[in-house]
């Protein structure tokens, strides 16, 4: 990479090579939709999303309950990430119990150890897997023990709640040559973006939005098409309607926030590369549409009436203009 690091996986690939197929396909398709004022276009946008920032440090706790259920602990936040599915998940999984003998604390920071923040896309990188790291501690003094419940262990002269931390191991750049490790992990995908472009009155009007996507193993694939199909239609919004005027833009009438009459048709499709230090061979995904969409919709419209639109976002008079000047 231009940073001299070595990427372990690179997903980003296999990402195109699934697009390829249905880029031809929609190529061929728009071409016949088209006349002489409605112009149809294909853009491409992709992204390799970091995940993990240089020293980043995460703490989760678990606890074995005296019915034989498993608290978790963690300052783990869900603003719709799909924490709370993820964290729920994961320790069933390892534990081998149902869903509903998992409990989680993650609002009372006076119960819980620093988790970091939840940004977009890192807590299932990094809370997933300490989790993962807690909950074999406490398997391996259980079967030391011969254990298998809250009771035994007690008995045993055993504790019944353990802590796990772990530390990302990269440094960072240098802040002079710009060499070194950005990130521990990152979420591979591309968008394609096909749209209508009215030549008389400039209006854009998003057809379709297509996107693979490889964040290791998917964990809840409902989680992750919400993620994604939420950050398309925020997306969108950046590229084509959302604008912020001084004095004028003042709530979600004048912001153009979007409404049923802007969505627009989505496809999704997962790849699942595993990577090394996921819980189970996951990343995050979360951030990730937030990066490709507007390139791919820009690249649309260019590809539909052949002049770029430089300025976002690209509203009817910024078509016009641009379509004046060629």
């Amino acid at each position: 990479m231009s940073t001299g690091h070595v990427a372990e996986e690179w997903a980003f690939l296999a990402c195109l090579e699934r697009m390829k197929p249905l880029y031809e396909k929609a190529r061929k398709e728009a071409k016949k939709k088209e006349d002489g004022v409605i112009r149809r276009g294909i853009g491409l946008g992709g992204t390799s999303f970091g995940v993990g920032a240089a020293n980043d440090t995460t703490h989760v706790a678990v606890e074995l309950d005296q019915d034989g259920g498993l608290t978790v602990y963690g300052s783990v936040a869900d603003p719709g990430e799909g924490n709370d599915s993820m964290l729920t998940q994961v320790a069933a999984h390892c534990m081998g119990l149902p869903l509903d003998k998992i409990r989680l604390v993650t609002r009372d920071s006076e119960l819980t150890p620093d988790s970091g923040i939840s940004a977009g896309s890192k807590q299932t990188y990094t809370s997933g897997f300490v989790l993962m790291q807690a909950i074999e501690k406490l398997k391996a003094v259980m079967k030391e023990t011969g254990a298998k419940t809250h009771a035994a262990l007690v008995k045993a002269g055993k504790p019944t709640h353990y802590l796990a931390t772990r530390i990302l191991p990269h440094k960072g750049l240098d802040p002079k040559t710009g060499q070194g490790v950005a990130w521990d992990s990152r979420i591979h995908g591309a968008q394609m973006a096909e749209v209508e472009v009215n030549t008389k009155t400039g209006e854009v009007k998003l057809l379709k939005l297509t996107t693979i996507v490889d964040a290791g193993t998917v964990i809840n694939p409902l989680v992750v098409r919400g993620q994604i199909e939420g950050g398309a239609d925020q997306g969108a919004g950046y590229a084509l309607r959302e604008q912020y005027i001084l004095g004028k833009t003042k709530d979600w009438v004048t912001f153009k926030y979007p409404t049923m009459e802007t969505s627009f048709s989505m496809e999704t499709i997962m790849l699942e590369s595993k990577r090394a230090r996921g819980p189970l061979g996951a990343t995050g995904v979360g951030e990730f549409t937030m990066v490709a969409v507007h390139p791919a919709i820009a690249n649309a419209v260019y590809d539909a009436i052949g002049v770029r639109v430089h300025d976002l976002p690209i509203t009817p008079d910024r078509v016009l203009a641009a379509l004046a000047k060629k």
